[in-house]
């Protein structure tokens, strides 16, 4: 048989109705002696989003990438600069051995006796006299 609600269950289930939970860390009405005190529910831990985490690697990623990236191309400059110095050493020494050959070339007895052996030329038996011209005649003579 099914039971039927009558106004005696009514008032047993009111005092039941009338317990409030309280969030706020105030003091609230006391509860009666009969029913124990609940406590707050603990809230469920929220999920982190799989779109933060996902960013967060990708984040973490491209630093990484980044990261190595400029490792590899500083090493390539290092090699680089190291090449060019050896370059530049041996474009010195170069010119060194080209300065050494022209001093040694240029020398006034090489080249006299050069003078004398291919082109046979000789030495002058007097010193050149220097003479200076007068601008003034020069004119009368040009004219």
């Amino acid at each position: 048989m099914p039971r039927t609600h009558t106004p005696s269950d009514e008032q047993q289930v009111a005092p039941e109705l009338k317990e409030r939970r309280y969030i706020y860390g105030g003091e609230g009405p006391r509860p009666s002696p009969e029913f124990a005190p609940r406590g707050n529910r603990r809230a469920p831990a929220r999920g982190r989003s799989p779109l933060r985490l996902l960013t967060l690697l990708f984040g973490v990623s491209l630093l990484i990438v980044v990261y190595v990236w400029n490792k590899i191309t500083v090493d390539r400059l290092v090699v680089e600069v190291n090449d060019l110095q050896l370059q530049y050493a041996k474009l010195a020494d170069a010119n060194e051995v080209l300065r050494a050959e022209i001093n040694r070339k240029s020398g006034l007895e090489r080249i006299g006796k050069k003078a004398t052996e291919q082109l046979h030329l000789i030495s002058p038996p007097q010193q050149p006299l220097w003479f200076s011209i007068d601008a003034d005649r020069l004119k009368d003579i040009q004219q």
